[in-house]
């Protein structure tokens, strides 16, 4: 049998796009993009209680807040690995000797509180 150069190529070949052919078709084609949703801060806490508070395993307290484990696990990676809240102060213009109020606060909650100029006069 005698088969021409151009039947055998129509036949046997597949045709392959150049790159610049499959960059106009993928600018065509919409990705569709992750969602992410917000988690509220109330959910963040319970997740965290629930974990060192509550001694609970990730995987647990993720099912309780109705979670993703790996949502719950990145949470818990950022609250360890956060840099410490730095110290600030507050001027008081409307008094006239300086005033400098210490406070000590666990997990929000006010343990003590004194003012440093008489704490340093008083010793």
């Amino acid at each position: 049998m005698n088969f021409d150069d151009a039947s055998l190529s129509s036949l046997h070949t597949h045709r392959v796009k150049t790159r610049q052919q499959m960059k106009g078709i993928q600018h065509s084609i919409q990705k569709s993009k992750r969602k992410y949703c917000h988690i509220s801060p109330e959910i963040k806490n319970q997740l965290i209680s629930l974990v060192l508070d509550k001694k609970l395993r990730i995987k647990d307290a993720a099912i309780i807040c109705n979670l993703n484990y790996s949502t719950a696990k990145t949470i818990l990676y950022t609250l360890r690995h956060q840099p410490p809240k730095q110290a600030g102060f507050k001027l008081n213009s409307s008094q006239c000797k300086p005033r400098f109020t210490i406070k000590t606060q666990i997990k929000g909650t006010l343990v003590n509180e004194y003012d440093f100029y008489t704490y340093l006069n008083q010793n």
